[in-house]
């Protein structure tokens, strides 16, 4: 980490000049174009977020209380069902990530150097993971016109309805994964912090989110979904938990660029009585003794203990008997502060949970849905050891809960979706996305919701405000597509 922190000291300063690199002096004795392998560290960094507080905001206090894994008690319950900082992840992402994702992409296309090809598949299917996080939080967005305003001078791009953009991006994946698979080499090593350019990961990574894509499909596409899961799936997805797409950061509580894990930093920026975990988690967890609760769940003083705990409800936002209601343990806030832990984008206990509903669906991945469901459960609570020692589950309590808790196909779905909403605590746009697409865990809405959303629990973002005024027409014209602007408006997939 100390090593990329030198590199953003290069790379902010293309980073942060919405021109790009026309404003730079040349030096003619100096290469005027930065390294693939440069960029590309750059960007995987800032695809978490820059800093703590955009996290903060989208991550923590709206969507991580949206699917009831936290309540925030400094704030009101309306709170978390207003709009306020909804706009940070578009606004963040587009400046930085996006921005810089088109620029790799250009250099690549051009580029004749003997690995160009595998650093442009690698390139795009992390082009994929950014925008399909951004698609998923606000339905139509700006995609091929996108991150253009140095390149083609597009400073008002177009935005691109969902269904095109899904289609584009499991193309883009299918064609990355084709030339990953040839085994060629690039230009990455180290600086990928993914995979240190290892080829074979990148395409497992690719057919996994591949399938993620086309879970989020089962309702309005069916046909679609079931074919584009049997590709993924048949093409090689995630085998174990070595194949977790993550960032580890540094173990420094300073804050100065993406150094620490900002939702790390997010919890511990917070009052020890402020961040605590919900009811409807803790509940979950301590009627199916899953030995999950201690690594995730303590005290204000840090003690794990389970009968000195009770779950804050939803509806009760109180700072009174604090040291009763649970707070996130090894996340922060409480207990274990692990400021270098690391930030998941896509992990194999998520993957092993969708094809155990592909196979409930279709009879895919070996029609196994319960060996699936078991391999998901077992690799979610062994990841949790990459936190630390507190982390840490024996495969003794694993097997006692796999025993207590099997899998039933009665409620196939259900138990899926239900461990997948757990197994994503610390994912909260995927804990979100998840949530909508199965309808599973079932949530009951705030009392407030009554009044702010008609009843109803958040389904998106809106759009943030400096978009409607800089570019009017386009965002009126997603709004015309999507059917409203609001917190409930149901996009393309969401139906």
């Amino acid at each position: 980490m100390k090593k990329i922190i030198i590199i953003l000291a290069v790379v902010l300063a293309f980073g942060s000049c919405d021109k790009g690199f026309d404003e730079m002096n040349v030096n003619p004795t100096k290469p005027t174009q930065i390294s693939p392998a440069t960029k590309l560290t750059y960007i995987q960094l800032y695809t978490g977020g820059s800093n703590y507080v955009a996290t903060l905001f989208w991550s923590m206090i709206h969507m991580m209380t949206d699917v009831q894994q936290i309540n925030i008690t400094s704030y009101s319950n309306a709170f978390t069902y207003k709009e306020n900082h909804t706009a940070d992840l578009f606004l963040e992402q587009y400046k930085t990530t996006v921005k810089s994702i088109v620029d790799l992409q250009n250099q690549l296309e051009k580029s004749t150097e003997p690995t160009a090809e595998t650093d442009l598949a690698i390139a795009q299917v992390q082009k994929v993971l950014i925008f399909s996080r951004l698609t998923d939080a606000y339905g139509d967005i700006p995609y091929t016109e996108a991150g253009k305003g140095y390149l083609e001078g597009i400073r008002f791009p177009k935005y691109d309805k969902q269904s095109d953009i899904y289609a584009n991006m499991l193309s883009t994946l299918e064609k990355a994964v084709a030339v990953l698979k040839k085994g060629g080499a690039n230009s990455y090593g180290s600086a990928d912090l993914y995979f240190g350019g290892n080829d074979a990961k990148w395409a497992k990574f690719a057919n996994s989110l591949m399938l993620r894509l086309a879970l989020r499909m089962v309702k309005v596409d069916p046909d679609a979904a079931k074919t584009w899961a049997a590709k993924a799936i048949a093409g090689g997805v995630m085998t174990s938990n070595d194949d977790d797409v993550f960032v580890k950061y540094e173990n420094s509580s300073d804050d100065h660029g993406p150094k620490v894990n900002p939702l790390t930093k997010s919890f511990t920026s917070r009052a020890a009585n402020q961040v605590k975990i919900s009811a409807t988690f803790f509940d979950y967890l301590k009627a199916h003794n899953d030995p999950r609760i201690r690594v995730l769940c303590s005290t204000v003083t840090g003690d794990t203990a389970v009968a000195l705990q009770s779950g804050q409800d939803i509806n009760d936002f109180s700072k009174t008997a604090a040291n009763s209601k649970p707070n996130i343990h090894i996340f922060g806030g409480s207990g274990v502060i692990v400021y270098d832990a690391p930030l998941f984008f896509q992990t194999y206990a998520e993957v092993e949970f969708m094809e155990a509903e592909a196979a409930v669906r279709w009879g895919l991945a070996g029609g196994n849905a319960a060996a699936h469901y078991n391999a998901g459960v077992k690799a979610a609570m062994e990841e949790l050891a990459l936190y630390g020692p507190d982390g840490v589950i024996p495969p003794s309590e694993i097997t006692d809960y796999l025993a207590a808790n099997p899998f039933d196909a009665a409620k196939g779905l259900e138990q899926i979706n239900d461990q997948y909403w757990v197994a994503t605590f610390g994912n909260s746009l995927e804990s979100f996305s998840n949530w909508k697409r199965s309808g599973y865990p079932q949530l009951v809405p705030l009392n407030i919701a009554a009044s702010l959303t008609g009843g109803k629990i958040p389904r998106r973002f809106t759009y943030p405000a400096s978009e409607k005024i800089n570019n009017p027409d386009n965002v009126a014209a997603a709004v015309a597509n999507m059917g409203g602007d609001e917190l409930t408006t149901r996009m393309w997939w969401d139906k």
